[in-house]
């Protein structure tokens, strides 16, 4: 029987969860109360009428399209570079403001914390402005970030924006968020990313179809450093495992232009894309000189109250110069190739394709504390590869994996069940996740 590795990106929720459950379970009571509520599993029939998704899906509808709703702020793929919080940004009426805490625990920086600040005044011309003050300690660095984006007309359907940053980056695959992350380096002492310093500018016009897309034209500046791993990083867990080194990055000064079409809202159902094709050098200076086009597109289709299927498809080349390591492809780990080890696969020609299918079975219960139970079965199948200038995804041996694994209905925890399809003999590789991976 094969054994299993444990990759715990989040094994904190599972204690917690299981802590949880058990005291529910063994709370007291006096001799004159009702018996102990004890932990009932309610099986649900796949015809059921109901759905155990509330919070991905049922959402009230709007009366009317917002741009602030619609449309927000231009970011990296699937992340958010200036708010604390997804959910806090961008601001949903005119006149607010919001003020949050930003933090990571990370092989670099040790611990990052700081304030992000987020504000726009009333009125449809009215700028937003978004900024985010950081320190790292393993570092004894500031690290700081601004943006502020003007509508050009009353819908924000087109818009100017300029961006200022100083900030630990990453590559954009690599998409384990930073609370993920930062639990995974305490207590497994795994960190899922790669890390550099990224410092310079970045001016943009923005074009909306409000629903669809927004498509935006860049000029940016950067300043890249490569960022060595901190020795004194600790974890609470497996102290005795070794910690992987921070791999060092072409650094010098890159003259970019990049042309996007984006719409981000991860986890809820619909199509999502990040299409960009950016050109470094080429007339415009620099230390760098590449062209390179990265296709993320993701689908979340409910086939039933009780069902929904998860689709992604990744595809990236590189058709003239050389990247840098820092904007090289990677595939491998808990977000890609999920029986692979961190970023197994690296170049500059990537392919990669996620299923993802999940089902309610019922709902646990006990007392106040309730929640659905769902099904998972996946398959991952891709790669990264070398091959300047060609895309010759024909000729490769994509890797392949797939398993099964269980979720709350909410998705605050996900456990995966992954195992190497092309290797029988391999281990199964179980990973723990607070959010969808896709």
């Amino acid at each position: 029987m094969p054994s299993a590795r444990l990759i715990p990106p989040a094994s904190i929720g599972l204690v917690l969860l299981l802590g949880l459950t058990a005291a529910i379970a063994q709370w007291p009571t006096s001799a004159a109360a009702a018996p102990v509520d004890t932990l009932v599993f309610e099986p649900i029939h796949p015809d059921a009428d109901e759905d155990s998704e509330p919070l991905l899906y049922d959402h009230e509808p709007i009366p009317r399209r917002d741009f602030l709703t619609e449309a927000s702020w231009l970011q990296a793929p699937f992340r958010v570079p200036l708010s604390a919080t997804r959910e806090a940004w961008p601001l949903r009426n005119p006149g607010e403001s919001d003020l949050g805490v930003a933090l990571d625990y990370n092989r670099v920086d040790e611990l990052r914390g700081g304030v992000t600040y987020e504000a726009q005044a009333s009125g449809d011309l009215s700028p937003r402005f978004g900024a985010r003050v950081e320190y790292a300690t393993g570092r004894r660095r500031w690290l700081y970030g601004a943006q502020i984006e003007q509508p050009l007309e009353s819908g924000n359907r087109i818009a100017l924006g300029f961006s200022l940053n100083r900030r630990t980056d990453h590559v954009e695959l690599q998409q384990v968020g930073d609370l993920e992350n930062s639990l995974a380096l305490l207590f497994g002492r795994q960190d899922y990313r790669d890390y550099f310093e990224r410092e310079g500018g970045d001016a943009y016009l923005a074009v909306r179809w409000p629903g669809v897309t927004t498509l935006s034209i860049h000029g940016r500046n950067d300043r890249y450093r490569s960022l060595e791993t901190f020795g004194g990083t600790r974890s609470w867990f497996h102290r005795d495992r070794s910690l992987r080194e921070n791999p060092p990055i072409a650094e010098g000064e890159s003259h970019v232009t990049a042309i996007r079409l984006e719409r981000v809202r991860p986890g809820t159902d619909g199509f999502h894309h990040w299409i960009e094709i950016e050109t470094a050098g080429e007339g415009l200076g620099g230390d760098f000189e590449y062209r390179r086009l990265l296709s993320d597109v993701r689908s979340v289709l409910r086939l039933a109250p009780t069902m929904t299927v998860s689709l992604r498809g990744v595809g990236g080349t590189t058709w003239r110069g050389s990247l840098p390591p820092q904007r090289i492809f990677t595939v491998g780990g808990v977000d890609g190739l999920r029986a692979h080890s961190f970023a197994a696969f690296r170049g500059d020609q990537v392919a990669l394709g996620q299923f993802e299918y999940s089902a309610a079975i019922g709902r646990f219960h006990s007392g106040h504390f309730e929640n659905g139970l769902h099904a998972i079965a996946f398959v991952d199948a891709g790669r990264a590869w070398s091959s300047p200038g060609r895309w010759d995804v024909g000729g490769q041996h994509f890797a392949v994996d797939g398993g099964f694994g269980l979720s709350t209905a909410e998705d605050q925890l996900r456990i995966y069940f992954a195992k190497n399809l092309q290797e029988p003999e391999s281990d199964f590789v179980i990973s723990a996740r607070l959010q969808r991976p896709f």
